[in-house]
């Protein structure tokens, strides 16, 4: 009996593993025009969830090279249009309207507090090397919670501009989404449903009436 109970419970388990992290990246990738507030939209199509799932968390990491990243504004839009901004000209502020003076960005946004066991920082406050690439792990000027419960697959959009010109021109080499997919809550409710009937059964046999002894 305990052997069928214990089965039946990690078939239930099994269903609220199902939030899995999955990663893509996504494309295309380009140019960010200097000194151009209109900017440039990269869509790419994530497809790597179970169908119907929600977005439950996710990080967003982008490679940038070039440039000068204090002038530079991002936001990602997600299938359903719900849009979080990334990075808002790191470092300006009105004694310093230049921002950091960074080249380039190797980062992965979270809204994790921690990481590896060390406090995580803000992207728009950490102060950057001049001239070097800026890396690491950091918390988005947007929260990225906000994309919670919205579809997962579809058509995930990047947007980025260089506000300023001079600075030099700014390419996005790659980016990629990790996303923290919830099942579809009727996929869930059945599997729970399944799991349950194999524990009962389970029961069901080990209580069955033994014969009398002789």
């Amino acid at each position: 009996m305990r052997q069928s109970i214990l089965t039946g419970m990690m078939a239930a388990l099994a269903l609220l593993a199902a939030a899995m992290n999955t990663e893509a990246s996504l494309y295309p990738i380009g140019i960010i025009p200097d000194g151009n507030p209109v900017g440039a939209s990269f869509a790419g199509a994530y497809d790597q969830a179970a169908a119907g799932s929600t977005v439950g968390a996710l990080t967003v990491s982008l490679d940038i090279s070039g440039g000068y990243n204090g002038n530079l504004y991002a936001y990602l839009v997600a299938p359903n249009g719900t849009m979080v901004v990334l990075l808002n000209q790191p470092g300006a502020t009105p004694g310093n309207p230049f921002g950091f003076a960074g080249s380039g960005l190797n980062v992965t946004l979270t809204d994790a507090t921690t990481y590896n066991g060390n406090p995580v920082t803000g992207i728009q406050t950490t102060p950057e090397t001049p001239g070097q690439i800026f890396s690491g792990t950091y918390n988005a000027a947007g929260t990225l919670g906000t994309f919670n419960n919205s579809s997962a697959n579809g058509s995930w959009t990047l947007f980025f501009a260089d506000e300023v010109a001079g600075g030099g021109q700014a390419t996005l080499n790659g980016w990629s989404l990790d996303i923290t997919a919830v099942p579809e809550p009727v996929n869930v409710a059945l599997g729970l449903f399944a799991a349950m009937l194999v524990a009962y059964a389970g029961v069901k046999r080990c209580w069955q009436p033994q014969p009398a002894a002789k």
